[in-house]
């Protein structure tokens, strides 16, 4: 008797929504131990000869497939398989296997549009995240069957880098190795990032506002930025805001107000047992 045949499994790898390309090798593995690999594959099927023995054991061995398979989902993709796989097909490790790879390797037109506009729509953020999103989709690329050609691939990865941090490794690139592959590009991305300390996020949003600061227009009144002379409370302190505070920064002391709220010049002052000529 097999003494492996109901120990349970310690070594599981979860499949998640990134790593369907590496987790199909430790599972096939599992799958094959299981003597169950070409029954989900769809290498060996039932057919009209072939024998009851053979057709209980088929039967027998594509349900362990499905439990096996179920042990590695991450909570994201039990919840796919609850809500997509039909009841009928409930304990089916082909119907199931099929249904992942539809869901992550899928190669008809809707899937091979959604991978290559995963990867053309990709935008750069910091340079952790977008090495691990071009390598995501890259795979989804891969396994979509679009066979992009890798400098390509690289020509479009470098056209996302921000010129202002990585004009420098481009033109390494450019010049030096255009032909090698699109992983062995990327790993060399992460080593200069590394190297330059580049690990901040994209400044092109302060750049921006640095852009529209320069750009804002001085009052030629006060000569100070953010208002127009129509709206200058130096040149016209009535439209000022009626606090202690905005009439400290005017720097005009011609005019006062009284409790009332009302203007008063400088020149209307008037002191009692005081004569006026």
């Amino acid at each position: 008797m097999d003494s492996t045949k109901n120990k349970p499994d310690n070594n599981r790898f979860l499949l998640t929504s990134e790593n369907y390309a590496i987790w199909t090798i430790p599972m096939e593995a599992k799958l094959e131990d299981l003597e169950a690999l070409e029954i989900v594959t769809g290498v060996l099927q039932i057919e009209d000869k072939t024998s009851a023995e053979d057709v209980a054991r088929i039967t027998k061995l594509n349900r362990k497939a499905y439990s096996k398979i179920v042990q590695n989902l991450d909570s994201d993709n039990l919840a796919l398989v609850s809500t997509t796989l039909p009841i009928t097909d409930k304990f089916n490790g082909r119907a199931l296997w099929t249904l992942l790879l539809n869901k992550y390797a899928g190669s008809d037109l809707v899937a091979r549009s959604a991978a290559l506009d995963l990867f053309l729509d990709l935008e750069y953020d910091n340079i952790a995240s977008f090495v691990k999103s071009i390598r995501l989709a890259n795979q989804k690329l891969v396994l979509a069957g679009i066979l992009l050609d890798d400098q390509v691939k690289m020509m479009i990865m470098l056209k996302k880098l921000p010129r202002q941090d990585f004009r420098s490794f481009r033109d390494i690139v450019a010049m030096g190795f255009s032909t090698e592959s699109f992983e062995s590009i990327v790993k060399r991305l992460e080593s200069y990032s590394i190297t330059n300390h580049i690990k901040k996020e994209s400044s092109a949003p302060l750049q921006s506002l640095l852009t529209r600061s320069s750009n804002m227009k001085t009052c030629v009144h006060c000569n100070k930025p953010g208002h127009q002379p129509a709206n200058c409370w130096v040149k016209y302190p009535e439209k000022a805001p009626k606090t202690e505070t905005s009439h400290l920064t005017t720097g005009d002391f011609s005019h006062f107000r009284t409790s009332d709220g009302k203007l008063h010049s400088i020149d209307d002052i008037r002191f009692e047992n005081v004569q006026y000529h």
